[in-house]
């Protein structure tokens, strides 16, 4: 196992901790409704073997058999209630945890944030509420009726315990290249999600230009890429429970076989004589297959623990990445702000994006960024966020090398671009994050505007990065985020493109308003924000023009 994939493994599990009082009761009806499904079967045997061999029908055994039967279902259904309401608890809090990381995390547009979030949630939760809880019920419910066969008959419990030791050695053999796959296909179906996000947005420009054709053939090749991936994923599922099918066939009925020969004589057992009869045959085998229920239901969820350790591999750096900002002691304010001789590329790229920027910052005011699309504002804006390192030339924060200014303005800065990140929560939740006091006074006035249209108003539910609102409302509602959980620095990328002129005449003088007592950058070729900078600079494909 790899360092990488036991290091997931493992924070999968701490988590199963943060549960354990559902996953615990869930324990407990499961092992109630496995203990009425014995006694059920023990009740229909006696019934059977009564009216076979001596021709009575005893309408009360059958009743008991019944009632058995009905407390079976309705224990199972209170084991998966507390399950689900365990998985659910366990991603809910996961997503608490992503959401601040993420919230300041410019790598990322509000785009790929949510697809990263829905695509975790969606892979954690059954590896929390499914295959957690049918790997317990697996060893608890197997560890009873093991028990039972082995008191009643040992060779029906040695076949069912030696399939039970193979089915998890064959489970480890065909999961070894699940893992990759379901990997592979998460990467895919985050780029391409994407991109056809992307197109989407300008499926009119496409018109117009006449490149509807080639758009079409990209997506398509794209689509059939996504398709055969997730073909490859079900391919392995498949397989795993078609191996499972033949095993448990194979030893139902080795055991029935036996069952049958040794009563009719052919094949005599070291208990046969010694109160091994009928009704005790009809037991075994009317129980064997419950032997198999749980293990299958774990055999067919064992793609989710797949899924679930892919996705723990891509959310473990982002968490960790927040985990290391904290044990680095930034508390101090800022002081100075220099940038000297600062070159940048991306990995694997030859072209500079930014060449031999110098400029010093102020530690309040508004400071404008200016220059054409391409060049280099918001890759200054990620370095200036912490989010991207300086590998040549200095970003220091109070004379500090560049390390320790990086996390610096990871834990110290705010960034907004103009695609906001929105979380799943309510409109309260998305303003204040976790705080519980009242806010009623407490929050921008222009966040009015929004709840006014709101019938639920601050209890209004938002998904889907917030699709209920607009570009303008997302934008306000980022914005009041920001004014209420302030930070040093404020970063804003292209904060009032393609906004009306009503949001914009809004948003401009909340931003001067930030500005009277912190650091706020901004990034814009919008010539209003020319007059109420203290600081401008002008950026020509990554070159500084003009520092005034």
């Amino acid at each position: 196992m790899s360092s990488n994939q036991e290091n997931a493994s493992r924070w999968l599990g701490k988590k199963i901790a943060e549960a354990k009082g559902a996953y615990a009761l869930a324990s407990s009806f499961t092992i109630l409704s496995a203990g009425c499904f014995i006694i059920f079967c023990w009740y229909l045997s006696d019934f059977a073997a009564l009216w076979l061999d001596h021709g009575q029908i005893l309408p009360n055994t059958l009743l008991y058999a019944l009632i058995f039967l009905t407390g079976r279902y309705i224990f199972a259904h209170f084991a998966s209630l507390f399950n689900y309401k365990a998985g659910n608890s366990i991603v809910a809090k996961i997503k608490k945890k992503l959401y601040p990381v993420l919230l300041n995390n410019s790598r990322q547009d509000s785009v790929s944030s949510t697809l990263l979030v829905t695509r975790i949630c969606d892979d954690l939760k059954p590896f929390y509420a499914f295959f957690i809880p049918y790997a317990i019920a697996s060893v608890l419910v197997s560890g009873m009726i093991l028990i039972v066969s082995f008191w009643m008959e040992k060779w029906v419990g040695l076949v069912l315990l030696g399939s039970f030791l193979v089915i998890p050695l064959q489970m480890i053999i065909i999961g070894i290249g699940a893992e990759a796959l379901h990997k592979k296909h998460i990467n895919l179906f985050l780029k391409y999600s994407a991109v056809f996000y992307n197109r989407l947005q300008t499926v009119a420009e496409i018109v117009n230009l006449d490149n509807f054709k080639p758009q079409y053939k990209f997506l398509s090749d794209k689509s059939q890429e996504l398709n055969k991936a997730t073909t490859s994923v079900m391919r392995v599922a498949i397989l795993s429970s078609a191996v499972l099918e033949l095993f448990v066939t194979l030893s139902i009925a080795m055991i029935a076989i036996y069952l049958g020969m040794s009563l009719l004589g052919i094949m005599v057992g070291p208990n046969y004589g010694k109160g091994y009869d009928f009704r005790i045959a009809l037991f075994l085998l009317t129980l064997s297959p419950y032997f198999y229920f749980y293990l299958r239901k774990f055999v067919s969820a064992y793609h989710d623990r797949n899924k679930a350790l892919a996705s723990a591999k891509l959310i473990l750096p982002i968490l960790n990445e927040g985990i290391a900002d904290t044990a680095t002691d930034v508390s101090e304010g800022l002081n100075a702000f220099e940038i000297n001789e600062l070159n940048f590329s991306y990995p694997d790229s030859p072209v500079k994006v930014l060449h031999d920027i110098s400029l010093r910052l102020p530690t309040k005011g508004l400071v404008l960024v200016k220059g054409i699309s391409g060049s280099g504002k918001s890759t200054l804006l990620k370095i200036c966020t912490g989010s991207l390192s300086a590998l040549e030339g200095t970003v220091s924060i109070n004379g500090k090398n560049n390390t320790w200014s990086q996390t610096w303005l990871r834990t110290n800065s705010s960034y907004m671009n103009q695609f906001p990140f929105i979380f799943d929560g309510t409109l309260r939740y998305n303003v204040f994050l976790e705080k519980e006091k009242e806010c009623v006074g407490q929050y921008p006035v222009f966040l009015d505007k929004i709840l006014a249209k709101k019938e639920d108003g601050w209890q209004s539910v938002l998904s889907h990065n917030g699709k209920q609102l607009s570009g303008g409302e997302k934008q306000l509602v980022t914005l009041a985020r920001m004014m209420l959980h302030p930070r040093a620095i404020a970063i804003l990328d292209e904060p009032t493109a393609n906004l009306d002129m009503d949001t914009v005449e809004v948003i401009l003088p909340q931003i001067v308003k930030m500005a009277e007592d912190r650091l706020v950058i901004v990034a814009s070729h919008e010539k209003m924000f020319e007059s109420i900078a203290n600081t401008i600079l002008n950026l020509n494909w990554g070159e500084q023009m003009d520092y005034e």
